[in-house]
C-alpha cells in the first residue's frame, strides 16, 4: 500500500490557507481562510485538551482533518450559523473524541 503523505495530492501536514483552497475547490479569501484555520485549531485544542502544544496536535491526521471538516462548516455557513439546528458537525465531534484518546492517553 502506498504511503499516501508522499503523494502530491495528499493534504499538508498543517493545514494551510493553501490546502483548504484545495480541500473546497475555491480561489481566493485568503484572509478568511487563515482566520477559519486559526479558530478551528483552537477550538479543536481547547475541547480536548489546551494545555497540551498545538504541534502535538498536527502530528495526528485526524486532528488536521477536523479541523478541515470545522473550517468547511464554518465557510459555507457564514452568516447563517444563528439559523443552524447544529453547532458543529457531528464528524468533527467523533474526530474530537478519537483525538481525546490519542493525545490525553499518551500525554496524560
Amino acid at each position: 500500500m502506498a504511503d499516501e503523505t508522499n503523494s502530491p495530492r495528499a493534504p499538508s501536514a498543517v493545514v494551510t490557507v493553501g490546502d483548504m483552497q484545495d480541500y473546497l475547490a475555491i480561489d481566493g479569501d485568503d484572509d478568511i481562510l487563515k482566520s477559519l484555520i486559526e479558530y478551528a485549531e483552537e477550538d479543536a485544542r481547547g475541547s480536548i485538551d489546551s494545555a497540551i502544544e498545538i504541534e502535538i496536535y498536527r502530528k495526528l491526521p485526524i486532528f488536521n482533518q477536523a479541523v478541515r471538516t470545522l473550517v468547511d462548516f464554518n465557510y459555507y455557513n457564514r452568516g447563517a450559523l444563528s439559523g443552524q439546528q447544529i453547532a458543529y458537525p457531528k464528524s468533527y465531534q467523533y474526530m474530537l473524541n478519537k483525538i481525546r484518546w490519542k493525545v490525553v492517553g499518551t500525554n496524560g
